[in-house]
């Protein structure tokens, strides 16, 4: 019960790497708000976690919108009386219809902003409107999921990966700003996460000996992020702040064979 008595508001955190790390969060004794867009689907999640004895508030967002992202945080808080842990795991790269992330010269410039508001921005006001909260229960813990696209690159990734490498800015400035109010900041740069939203990646034989040649150990699980998460969550790493934990199989220190991935 390593998060016996903390609040965590979870983005995402009714599906792929998000719905890993609430299951643990529920198993180490944390109480969650769970915010996305589905309110259907995140609904029947939670009451899985109930069932199994969490205690679950669903709150709806849109975390490209900041009054939805105030709302949710602030009713989360309030329901539970205080708020320790913001877990910005959310960050889609499929949100303008027809129309995705690519190379500089082919993303549509709405494309462009919609990733990077919902992936930069997102996280920067769910930090925003949570850190009072922290400031009022004295201690906080915030972590921002960012990726692999931030720091080597990826193909046809321009929106996504500013977006990301920009989040782990944002990390250290509010390590920086507010660690004399006993809150931590602290990023993930994941590798590949194999869940059920991300299976189309690896479809066919070739795509997925290109993302196996990726990493020197195998394509990871939404438990290799939630056993991170609840670490950077959790009192245990109450002296570490203002850094990014690779939890990406060594893909950072592996060359990277993308013949197979960077083709259209």
């Amino acid at each position: 019960m390593r998060l016996q008595g903390k609040v965590a508001f979870i983005t995402g955190g009714g599906s792929g790497i998000g719905a890993g790390i609430s299951r643990m969060f529920v198993k180490e004794g944390a109480k969650l708000i769970l915010a996305a867009r589905n309110m259907e689907r995140l609904e029947k999640f939670a009451d899985e976690l109930r069932a199994e004895g969490g205690e679950v508030l669903c709150v709806q967002m849109d975390q490209g919108d900041e009054a939805q992202v105030k709302a949710a945080i602030d009713k989360g808080a309030a329901h539970f009386d205080k708020l320790d842990v913001l877990i910005n795991n959310a960050g889609p790269t499929d949100l303008v219809k027809g129309q995705a992330d690519g190379p500089v010269a082919e993303v549509a410039s709405e494309a462009f902003d919609r990733i990077v508001k919902v992936s930069m921005y997102g996280p920067f006001w769910c930090a925003k409107y949570a850190v009072p909260h922290m400031i009022k229960a004295g201690k906080g813990s915030i972590v921002n999921v960012s990726s692999i696209a931030a720091v080597p690159g990826f193909p046809r990734s321009t929106a996504y990966g500013a977006a990301k490498a920009g989040l782990i800015s944002i990390t250290r400035s509010i390590a920086f700003d507010y660690g004399a109010q006993n809150i931590r900041a602290n990023a993930i740069i994941t590798g590949y996460i194999r869940h059920e939203n991300s299976d189309q990646q690896t479809d066919t034989p070739e795509k997925e000996a290109a993302y196996m040649s990726r990493h020197m150990t195998r394509l990871g699980t939404p438990d290799d992020m939630a056993y991170a998460c609840v670490y950077l969550a959790s009192d245990e790493s109450d002296f570490v702040t203002a850094t990014t934990l690779d939890v990406e199989g060594g893909t950072l220190k592996k060359s990277r064979p993308d013949a197979v991935l960077i083709k259209p």
